[in-house]
């Protein structure tokens, strides 16, 4: 159980396991590591998997910081392990999180993948994608007064109806219930973070190749959005999981990861 201690204070939780090209996953809002299980699994027969548990999650410890401080203290860990260069899988804020890492350290990054992510989350009259800045506020004062059920219905919510029926739901439903909560105040602040950030030029200017994965469903990175992440990078891939919502990558764990393996072995992009 690899901990690190960065130049922000805090230790790290971060797991680094196979051989081979580097390949990094980070998680979303309200979840850790482990929603990789089947990823990590599966990609650290051929890769050199590294995952982390982001702030205030998992079992990394929490002090107040921005977007800029975690993109510096991840680097931190992939100098630690000695990456020269490194393909970047970001679930949601963990996508955020990846553009981050690009915008002050491109020269690390290989191939960039988003699933369910966007440059922007918050709405504003230039850009009528993402979620609603009021909800998102509605939800962090729901925090300081019904944890942790609001988390537990947060994520169902991510999940379609149908993959809300499936025996694989239950099973992570039933998993979940053993995992680690985050931290509240994490949580609220990373809320602050996505109504505060805005990376699209970032997006814009990305070197090297791409792919966005979504579900067709997904109800925080929508049909519109994803219109707007292809006019914004035209020479990314784009794939779409059908009956899905926000976590292809758990309701369809090995369309997912043979799309990904695809991206990442194509030598033409």
């Amino acid at each position: 159980m690899p901990h690190l201690k960065t130049g922000s204070g805090i230790s790290w939780h971060y797991e680094a396991e196979g051989e081979g090209e580097d390949l990094l996953f980070i998680h979303g809002w309200g979840v850790d590591r482990r929603i990789w299980r089947q990823q990590l699994k599966y990609f650290s027969q051929f890769y050199r998997v590294i995952s982390v548990d982001l702030p205030g999650h998992g079992k990394s410890e929490w002090i107040k910081m921005d977007l800029q401080n975690m993109a510096e203290d991840l680097m931190e860990i992939l100098m630690h392990v000695r990456v020269e260069k490194v393909s970047v899988v970001g679930s949601s804020i963990g996508g955020l999180l990846a553009l981050k890492l690009y915008q002050f350290f491109p020269q690390i990054i290989k191939k960039m993948i988003f699933v369910g992510s966007m440059p922007k989350f918050a709405k504003s009259k230039d850009y009528p994608h993402g979620l609603d800045i009021e909800r998102m506020r509605k939800l962090g004062g729901q925090l300081d007064t019904n944890y942790p059920a609001i988390i537990n219905i947060f994520f169902r919510s991510l999940f379609t109806k149908e993959e809300r029926k499936s025996r694989r739901f239950k099973w992570l439903q039933k998993f979940r219930q053993f995992d680690d909560l985050p931290s509240r105040p994490a949580l609220i602040q990373y809320l602050d973070i996505m109504e505060q950030e805005d990376l699209r030029d970032v997006l814009k200017a990305i070197k090297v190749p791409v792919q966005f994965i979504n579900g067709r469903e997904d109800e925080i990175c929508r049909a519109e959005t994803v219109e707007f992440l292809k006019n914004s990078c035209p020479n990314a891939k784009l794939e779409y999981f059908e009956q899905c919502g926000h976590f292809p990558f758990l309701s369809k764990p090995y369309e997912f990861n043979e799309t990904l393996e695809k991206f990442l072995k194509d030598t033409t992009l």
